[in-house]
């Protein structure tokens, strides 16, 4: 490090590097387990022969794959670290992504959904989200409002991309680039990552104060044995009150990016129109993510998520109001947009906030598992209203409002390990 005294900061090179990894890990996971309905999917159905709605139905199920993914490799982190978690996983996807591409099998093509989201569960969840809250404790929630970008991204990389990528490589070829970049960042996680600051000759929050013998700190966390089982987890009321009510929050997000575009076409709008929306939309996450990441670290995750419900429900409002105007169309889309990137930091900042880094990863292999499962029947929300879309947003709108209550309902007093 030379021989000068060194700066620390919660911001400093190694963090910001930490911070580019795990955004690129968010967005992988939300890409290749949510961002295919749109786009991949309806181009596979096409040239496959395949019926759509079987294989949407099983993206649902990919996200609930993923909540099982969450809570089932939650006890390998511990034992292993994120480090060699995220590696081994992102190194089985990218191998199932090329059979992906490839079978002509639509049983194996349905498997290999499910299990690429069950891995998710692995670099995405419990990978990223432990490395966030080992590296920033305390300033989790401005990191996730920066990192979490990654997520919205997906809307103006993955799903304007795969199409032509696709059409241009053919299936096999597009999903195999895409295997091959999980592969390189694998590769990556493998040479340069640390499973905490310690390990990389940093502090917590890069704040010397925080912790003066770094590599003790760092050892006794691979032993440390957090006293939070799930079973103690699943008996607290807060478990239940915050996983829901980010669950609730989740369905209604991806009930609506599951459905926005089929639904304007069918309301007579133009393809164009629907996917500029959706294109802005994704800057519009990035732009969420930021605010309510620096609205969480100034009032508290709580207050936060419970002024994110309310500025979510506005915009479900509005999108009642699609098929009188576009007016209404870009309204709902900005803000639910805007909404999608600020529930993926508030959640994990909200978990970092009662349990800490010690404990972070007991607590939310419970409430991220039934965080996930929320994702997984949004999606498949759009087979159950078929027919009728504005009923499924009217049930939205209330599936929020019982969403805001238990948050307000939940207790953000600290419990884990300082």
């Amino acid at each position: 490090f030379g021989m000068e005294a060194k700066k620390h900061s919660w911001h400093g090179p190694k963090q910001i590097g930490m911070m580019i990894y795990t955004a690129i890990l968010f967005l992988i996971g939300t890409s290749i387990i949510g961002g295919n309905n749109n786009t991949v999917f309806p181009m596979f159905s096409e040239i496959r022969g395949w019926d759509v709605n079987v294989i949407n139905v099983v993206s649902g199920l990919a996200c609930i794959a993923k909540a099982i993914g969450v809570l089932v490799l939650a006890r390998v982190v511990r034992k292993t670290g994120a480090k060699n978690l995220t590696t081994v996983t992102l190194i089985l996807s990218a191998l199932l992504l090329i059979v992906f591409g490839t079978t002509k099998s639509l049983p194996l093509f349905l498997i290999v959904i499910l299990i690429i989201g069950f891995l998710g569960g692995g670099y995405e969840k419990n990978g990223g989200m432990t490395l966030t809250a080992s590296w920033w404790p305390t300033k989790k929630g401005i990191v996730l409002g920066f990192t979490t970008m990654g997520i919205v991204a997906m809307n103006f990389l993955y799903v304007p991309m795969m199409p032509k990528l696709l059409g241009k490589l053919g299936l096999g070829g597009g999903m195999t680039v895409i295997a091959v970049i999980l592969i390189i960042v694998a590769i990556i996680t493998a040479i340069c990552v640390k499973n905490n600051p310690e390990e990389a000759g940093e502090y917590p929050d890069g704040d010397p104060t925080y912790a003066v013998n770094g590599a003790e700190i760092a050892q006794m966390m691979k032993e440390y044995k957090s006293p939070f089982t799930i079973g103690k987890v699943l008996k607290d009321k807060n478990t239940w009150f915050i996983g829901l009510g980010s669950a609730l929050a989740f369905l209604a997000v991806m009930s609506y990016i599951a459905s926005a575009i089929p639904a304007m076409l069918a309301i007579g709008y133009a393809y164009t129109q629907a996917a500029a929306i959706f294109a802005v939309g994704g800057i519009m996450g990035i732009v969420g993510s930021f605010i309510f990441g620096i609205i969480d670290q100034k009032i508290g995750t709580k207050k936060a998520f419970v002024a994110y419900f309310v500025f979510i429900i506005i915009g479900f409002v509005a999108l009642l109001g699609m098929p009188k105007g576009l007016t209404f169309c870009w309204i709902s889309g900005v803000v639910i947009f805007a909404a999608q990137g600020a529930l993926c930091n508030l959640l994990p900042s909200y978990v970092a906030s009662k349990y800490g880094r010690w404990d972070y990863t007991a607590g939310y292999q419970v409430i991220g598992t039934i965080f996930e499962i929320g994702a997984g029947i949004g999606v498949m929300m759009t087979g159950f209203f078929a027919g009728n879309i504005m009923g499924m947003y009217i049930f939205d709108i209330v599936v929020l409002v019982i969403g805001l209550i238990f948050m307000a309902l939940s207790s953000d007093k600290f419990i884990g390990k300082r």
